[in-house]
Order: C-alpha cells, then sequence, then structure tokens
C-alpha cells in the first residue's frame, strides 16, 4: 500500500474518532428521549415501552462506540502499516482505551471500563481471523458493530451488575426500572438473549468468513501449482522436441554436404552453357542449397554472434527477398560512419525479412513502398522499416506480438520470432501504425565496441 493511502487511512480515522467523542452533543433530542422514556414508562408503568427505550439505548451507543473504535483502528492501522502486527494490536487498544476515557471526562456518564476492555478484547481476537484484504474494512465494520450491539445489551443485563457493566446513568436507570415492574426478570432474560444472540452471530459470521477465506486461498494455490506443473510439463516436452530438433537437424547436414557434392559433380561432368536452362537450373540448386545451410546454422547456432556492417546485413536481407514479380518500391537509407552491429546474422536477418515480408503481403499485389532508414541513436542504431501499406488497427496493436496471432490465416509467429530477436540481442521492437494509412516497424540495438563487456547492455530495454 502506497504511503499516500496510510494518510488518507489515518485521516478518516482522526474524523471518525471526533465525530463519536463529540456525537452526544449533536443528538440531545435522543438522549432526552430516552430518558423521558424511562420516567414515562414508571409513570404508566409499561414494561414494553421501557424494552423500546432500551432499543434506542443500545442503538445510540452503539452509533457511538462504533464511530471511537472504528476511528482507532484505522489510525492505528495508518502508524502500524501492517494489520497482522503486535504493534496495530497495541496501538488500537491505547488508541481505543484512551478516546474512551475521554468519552467519559466529557460526558460523565460513567461507564464501564469493563465494557471497553471486553470490547477491545472481542474484536482483537475476531480481528486475527478476518483476512486482510481490500475488504478488510467493511467486513471488520460488520463484526465490530455486531460486537458493540452485543456489549450495549450486556450493560442492561441486571445479573451482570456486580461484575461492574451497566454502570452508566442512562443503563442504572433502566435496570432499576426493569426492577420495579419484573424483579429484573425481563432484562435478565431478553437482554442476555440478545447479548449472545449478537456476540454468536458475530463469531460465526468472522469464522464463515475466515473458512471461505482460506478455502479461496487454498484454490489459488493449487491454481497455482497446476499452472507451475503444466508449464514444467511444457518445458519438458519443448527440451526433448528442441533436443531431438537439433539432432535431426544436425544429422541433416551430412546429406546436405552429400548433394552439394554431387550437385558440383554433375555440373562439372555437363558442363552447361552459360545461357542455358540447364545453368539456370544449377544456380537455382545452389541457391537453395545456401539457403538450407543458412537454416540449419540458424538452428545449431542460435547464440552465436559477430560484428557485422548494416550495409552487409541489408544486402543478405535483400538477396533472399522476392521483389521481381512485386509492384513495390523498396527504398534503402544507411546513415553514413555507422558502426558494425553484435548479432546473430542468420537469425536477425531473419527478423527483418519477416518485418519486409509482412509488408510486402500487406500489399496484396498492389503497388506501393517500403522505406528502410538505418541511424544513430544515443548509444544504439535503429532500424526504420516503414510502408504505406493498409497498417494495422489499434485493437491489435498489442496482440501482434503474441504466438498464435494472425488476422490472415498464417502461423502467427512471424512477429512474435522478431521480438524474441531482438530481445535476444538487447534491443527492443516497437509499432507505430494507423489503418488505413501506414506501418512503421521500429528495433533499436545497442552498439557494442569490440573487446567491451556485453552484459552493460542487458537493461538496454528498461
Amino acid at each position: 500500500m502506497k504511503e499516500k493511502n496510510y494518510s488518507l487511512i489515518g485521516f478518516i480515522g482522526i474524523i471518525l474518532l471526533a465525530y463519536g467523542e463529540f456525537f452526544p452533543a449533536l443528538i440531545k433530542d435522543w438522549s432526552s428521549f430516552i430518558i423521558d422514556g424511562i420516567n414515562e414508562s414508571i409513570v404508566l408503568q409499561d414494561s414494553g415501552q421501557l424494552m423500546i427505550i432500551s432499543f434506542g439505548y443500545a442503538a445510540k451507543y452503539t452509533i457511538i462506540f462504533f464511530l471511537i473504535y472504528f476511528g482507532s483502528m484505522m489510525i492505528a492501522h495508518a502508524f502500524s502499516k501492517n494489520l497482522e502486527s503486535i504493534t496495530f494490536s497495541l496501538l488500537f487498544i491505547a488508541i481505543s482505551m484512551i478516546a474512551f476515557l475521554v468519552f467519559n471526562q466529557l460526558y460523565k456518564e460513567n461507564f464501564s471500563i469493563i465494557g471497553a476492555i471486553l470490547t477491545i478484547g472481542i474484536v482483537i481476537f475476531l480481528q486475527l481471523f478476518i483476512p486482510k484484504h481490500r475488504l478488510y474494512y467493511i467486513i471488520s465494520s460488520i463484526i465490530l458493530f455486531l460486537v458493540l450491539l452485543s456489549i450495549q445489551w450486556a450493560q442492561l443485563i441486571p445479573a451482570l451488575s456486580h461484575y461492574g457493566f451497566g454502570s452508566s446513568d442512562i443503563a442504572v436507570s433502566i435496570k432499576i426500572a426493569d426492577s420495579y415492574f419484573t424483579a429484573n426478570r425481563l432484562f435478565n432474560t431478553l437482554a442476555t438473549i440478545f447479548f449472545a444472540s449478537f456476540l454468536t452471530i458475530a463469531s460465526i459470521l468472522t469464522f464463515l468468513i475466515y473458512l471461505v477465506n482460506k478455502q479461496l486461498n487454498t484454490e489459488k494455490k493449487y491454481q497455482h501449482q497446476e499452472e507451475e506443473l503444466r508449464e514444467t510439463r511444457i518445458a519438458l516436452v519443448e527440451s526433448k522436441v528442441y533436443q531431438e530438433i537439433n539432432t535431426l537437424v544436425h544429422d541433416l547436414k551430412t546429406p546436405l554436404v552429400t548433394v552439394e557434392g554431387l550437385v558440383s559433380l554433375i555440373n562439372m561432368k555437363l558442363k552447361p552453357q552459360k545461357e542455358s536452362i540447364l545453368t539456370e537450373y544449377f544456380k537455382r540448386l545452389d541457391h537453395s542449397l545456401d539457403k538450407m545451410n543458412d537454416m540449419i546454422s540458424e538452428i545449431l547456432y542460435e547464440n552465436i554472434k559477430q560484428y557485422i556492417a548494416i550495409t552487409d546485413l541489408l544486402d543478405y536481407v535483400t538477396s533472399h527477398l522476392g521483389l521481381d514479380e512485386q509492384q513495390i518500391d523498396l527504398d534503402i537509407v544507411v546513415d553514413e560512419k555507422l558502426p558494425p552491429v553484435y548479432i546473430n546474422k542468420i537469425r536477425f536477418s531473419r527478423a527483418i525479412s519477416n518485418i519486409l515480408e509482412n509488408a510486402i503481403t500487406s500489399f496484396a499485389g498492389k503497388a506501393g513502398y517500403i522505406h528502410v532508414h538505418v541511424k544513430r541513436i544515443d548509444k544504439g542504431v535503429l532500424f526504420q522499416i516503414q510502408d504505406n501499406g493498409p497498417g494495422i488497427k489499434q485493437s491489435h496493436l498489442e496482440d501482434i506480438w503474441k504466438d498464435g496471432f494472425s488476422t490472415k490465416n498464417s502461423s502467427g509467429i512471424g512477429l512474435s520470432f522478431v521480438k524474441r530477436v531482438v530481445e535476444n540481442h538487447n534491443g527492443r521492437v516497437s509499432v507505430d501504425s494507423v489503418a488505413g494509412s501506414h506501418t512503421q516497424m521500429n528495433i533499436l540495438l545497442p552498439i557494442h565496441k569490440e573487446g567491451e563487456n556485453k552484459v552493460e547492455y542487458d537493461h538496454f530495454n528498461s
């Protein structure tokens, strides 16, 4: 919880406490109604009216002490900052008792300190079982209100007067009137029932909330464990699959070398003319074999990085693009004196190619342009790839980086692959797009100087 939230809790607590201290001065008519009602019930010898007056008494002092104790609880929380600490409990006891003594001095009503001690003790005990989450104050307010209501009825039990309960002027007057009417049989019975009922409700409600919260926490724990188990299983499967793929790809190098050798041998034996179709076929074979070699190297040596000039990188990327049958103007601008970038040539080239191929595909055979601009920014090199294609919807801008997301029935791994590759190079990638206007991909890579420690760039993203 932030510091300003604690300040707000403390401020509200002070207001509630102050309002509780001065509340009796605001409800003098209520006090007069209770006193007049007691006198009238004696004159009329009406025990039923006395019972109604007792409800008014219990309601009045429940509200007053609720404001005082709940305000004390919030102030104690603001200072201790931990509802489960001993400091909170000690502060709550101290503030509540001081507020109670001040109240007694202000109004000279001779309230029993036993009742205050019992109230605070019950509240602290039940507070141990109240979950400390965002609904804490709502639950605590309900429990506190029920406890206070039970204690106010305890003040009206004549049998407890010998133990210091019900020593306030109004409580004593009600019990004297009851003694006159029923020799205390009425309030010994009804007040005890109300005291026990409200205290039981408060206790049962607290333990029900505790059990429900415990069950919810258990379910969350099981869900978390199931999620961890699922992730572990996925990681294990991926690890096995990854190892098998690496083994398979490694084994592919042998037949690939054989094919390369046989192609070269056939080319030497046939010696086709330069302009013949056979020569074109051999060129395509060589190009395909080179590409397969690059793909195998990408899988086997994905973490191997080297310094490469940006112009050489972009030449390598564009050599693999098929733009012959496209109506697309590809413009590449590289600022002068840019340092080489420290990258895995194959994987980073594939990332750039994915972005360019996405742009080409978005034109769907129509005319357009793709501008690539590479420039220096502070300690990084910025690749800006912009096209005037259909753009990306605003609602899709966050989802395009997720695995499997696609709006064109594709695999949906292109841009997620780009993001992984860029972050693997301690860089960051972002997109700026307006539907129907343009899309611009920005890749920012840190500049490494030869011989320096690369670890210092691990937090380049931040």
